[in-house]
């Protein structure tokens, strides 16, 4: 919740900004893009990505009145959580990555970024 609160409180900054020098909201929103990651709690990290999307174009619509649905959709990258990630059970990272993927796609993101296991930062599974 805290994600999306300070980023809409930027956004919300820019907005006021912007329209207040004379540009209609119309003319810029739809450029606007965000930057979201992608927790462990996958129900929870679809919840909140659609949940963003409801919240903006609320924003947009009623307190900037925005027409064009353009201005309304929330575009967004979405990084994948490296902190969930540990170094002691690197086939359990891919599994946590790839459903940390699925809650940003089902969420409606527009491009992810998915933390990848590399040997440089985690030791290989050893062959029995």
């Amino acid at each position: 919740m805290q994600e999306l609160a300070f980023t809409f409180c930027n956004a919300v900054a820019y907005l006021d900004e912007v329209t207040a020098a004379g540009l209609r909201v119309d003319e810029f929103a739809p450029r606007f893009t965000f930057f979201f990651a992608a927790q462990q709690d996958f129900f929870e990290e679809v919840a909140k990505f659609r949940a963003a999307r409801r919240v903006w174009a609320k924003i947009v619509k009623e307190r900037y009145g925005a027409q064009k649905p353009e201005s309304m959709r929330l575009r967004f990258h979405c990084q994948t959580a490296a902190a969930s990630l540990t170094r002691s059970e690197p086939m359990n990272n891919i599994v946590r990555t790839a459903l940390q993927v699925l809650s940003a796609v089902l969420g409606g993101a527009q491009s992810v970024h998915a933390n990848g296991w590399t040997r440089r930062t985690q030791s290989p599974p050893k062959k029995r």
